[in-house]
C-alpha cells in the first residue's frame, strides 16, 4: 500500500495557500542540498498558475551539472496514474469498459477470464506483483519484450480471487499498458504523446530511454558514506505502463490540474476513477478524507528516484517533489513547505553529528514504551553507535546531533533522551511528541 499514513497526516496540514515571502522555504531546501540529503525540484501551483518552483541538487554529480526546473526525472510509479487516465479515454471512446475481462486481450493469464479492467485498476486483481520475483534483479536492467514480460506473469498463481482483497501490484500497470498498445494499435509512448502530453501542453513528459543528460535528464543517487553515489538504470521495458514514464515537477502538477478540471476524461470517467474500493486505493490515484476534506495523490520510486504529486481539489492546490537524491523524509519536506506557505515558521534542520564514547551510548540502551502507543522503542548501543526502532522492526543507526539527542533524518525523527527520568520523547515531523519511559 502506498503510504496512506503520510497523507493522513498531510490533510491534517493542508491549508489555502497564499502569498508568502519563500525565501525560508529556499533556505531550508538549500540546507538539504548542502548536507546531501535532497537532489530534486520541487513545484506548487494555485488555481492552476504556478506558485513555487525551486531546484536543488544536481543532475549529474561527476560533471557537476545542476538540477533546473526543466530537469526531467523518472516517475515511477505516477506513471500508473498517467495509464489510467489512457484507459478511461478508451471508456470514453466506448472501446472498453471497467467490466471488460482481461481475458479478451490475455487469455492465458491466471484467472484472467474473472479479472476485470476495474480490478487491474484498483489493484483487486489478484495477480503477483511481478517486481517481486525472486529473479527481478536479473531482469530489471535488460530489455524485456512483450512476450518475455507475459511469460514472467505466466509463471505464478493469483494471490487471491479477484475483488477479495487489495494488493498493490505493478503486474496490472504493465498489463494496462500492453491493453492501450492493443486497442490503439500504436506503441504506448506514442499513445501517451498523442493522447495526453500534447492535448495538455506537457512539453518535458514521455516514456523513457537510457537516461541522457544532453536531454536535460537526470541520474539518480543514494547516499553512500555521506556523499552520493550513482544508481543502476532500470531497462524502461521492464516497468512500462507501471512507471516508466520521465517527467518534470511542474508538468506533473499541470497533468493533475487538467485532470480535475475536465481536460482529459469525461466527468463520469473522472468520478469513477476518485472511486475507492478500499478507502485507500482508487483507480490510477490514491485518496484520503478528513473531516470531509479530500486528497488525491500518487507517488513513485525507481532506482534512486523519489517522486510525489498532492491535489487539494477544495483549495486548487497542487504539489509536486520529483527527487533523484533523497537521504532525508520526503514525506517531511512536503509537509515543511505546505506548513510554510500557511505562515508556519520553519525550524532548520541540523546535521551536526557528534562524537560519542562507548560509555555514552550504553546510557541509551534499553527498551521504553508508552501508555499512548500498542509498541515499544528498542535502542542498543554498537560500539559508539547507537542504534533503534520499534519493537519487531530492523535497528537503524540514529544520528547523534546535541547532548541526549538523536535523529533519524529518513523519517523526519527526532529522539530526545532524558538519563535523569529514563524516558525518551519522540517526535516525527509536525506530529504530537510522545514520551516513553524506559521499562
Amino acid at each position: 500500500m502506498k503510504k496512506i499514513l503520510f497523507l493522513f497526516v498531510l490533510l491534517c496540514n493542508a491549508v489555502n495557500l497564499n502569498a508568502q515571502d519563500t525565501k525560508q522555504i529556499d533556505d531550508y531546501l538549500n540546507v538539504l542540498e548542502d548536507n546531501n540529503k535532497l537532489m530534486a525540484t520541487i513545484s506548487v501551483t494555485k488555481d492552476g498558475n504556478q506558485f513555487y518552483n525551486k531546484a536543488v541538487g544536481f543532475a549529474d554529480v561527476s560533471s557537476n551539472v545542476k538540477n533546473t526546473n526543466e530537469t526531467k526525472f523518472r516517475i515511477g510509479s505516477i506513471t500508473k496514474a498517467f495509464t489510467a487516465v489512457m484507459i478511461f479515454q478508451l471508456i470514453d471512446e466506448k472501446r472498453l469498459t471497467l467490466d471488460t475481462p482481461l481475458s479478451l486481450y490475455f487469455d492465458d493469464i491466471p484467472n484472467a477470464s474473472n479479472i476485470t479492467i476495474a480490478n487491474l485498476l484498483n489493484h483487486s486483481s489478484g495477480l503477483f506483483n511481478i517486481t517481486n520475483a525472486s529473479d527481478f534483479g536479473d531482469w530489471m536492467l535488460k530489455p524485456s519484450s512483450r512476450g518475455d514480460m507475459l511469460k514472467r506473469i505466466k509463471a505464478y498463481d493469483i494471490v487471491f480471487n479477484p475483488g477479495e482483497e487489495t494488493a498493490y501490484s505493478n503486474t496490472n500497470y504493465i498489463l494496462l499498458g500492453y491493453i492501450i498498445e492493443s486497442i490503439d494499435k500504436d506503441i504506448y509512448a506514442q499513445a501517451l504523446e498523442r493522447r495526453i502530453t500534447k492535448k495538455i501542453g506537457l512539453k518535458n513528459t514521455y516514456f523513457g530511454d537510457k537516461i541522457s543528460t544532453n536531454k536535460n535528464e537526470s541520474y539518480s543517487y543514494s547516499i553512500n558514506d555521506l556523499l552520493w553515489e550513482k544508481q543502476l538504470e532500470t531497462d524502461m521495458s521492464n516497468p512500462g505502463g507501471a512507471g516508466a514514464i520521465v517527467s518534470t515537477s511542474e508538468d506533473l502538477t499541470k497533468f493533475m490540474n487538467a485532470l480535475f478540471a475536465g481536460k482529459l476524461i469525461s466527468d463520469s470517467s473522472l468520478e469513477a476513477m476518485k472511486k475507492t474500493n478500499n478507502g485507500e486505493v482508487c483507480h490510477g490515484i490514491f485518496y484520503a478524507n478528513l473531516n470531509g476534506l479530500d486528497i488525491y495523490a500518487s507517488e513513485g520510486g525507481i532506482d534512486g528516484f523519489q517522486s510525489i504529486l498532492v491535489h487539494i481539489p477544495k483549495f486548487k492546490n497542487t504539489m509536486a517533489l520529483t527527487a533523484n537524491g533523497l537521504d532525508y523524509s520526503k514525506m517531511q519536506i512536503m509537509l515543511t513547505v505546505l506548513g510554510a506557505f500557511n505562515g508556519k515558521p520553519i525550524t532548520m534542520p541540523i546535521f551536526t553529528k557528534l562524537e560519542l564514547t562507548e560509555e555514552q551510548v550504553k546510557i541509551y540502551e534499553g527498551e521504553y514504551a508508552s501508555s499512548e502507543v500498542p509498541y515499544k522503542l528498542i535502542f542498543k548501543a554498537n560500539g559508539t553507535v547507537l542504534m533503534g526502532a520499534p519493537e519487531q522492526s530492523n535497528l537503524k543507526e540514529l544520528v547523534p546531533t546535541k547532548q541526549h539527542q538523536f535523529t533519524f533524518d529518513t523519517l523526519g525523527i527526532i529522539l530526545d533522551f532524558y538519563p535523569g527520568i529514563e524516558a525518551v520523547k519522540f517526535t516525527k515531523g509536525n506530529e504530537a511528541p510522545i514520551m516513553f519511559k524506559k521499562l
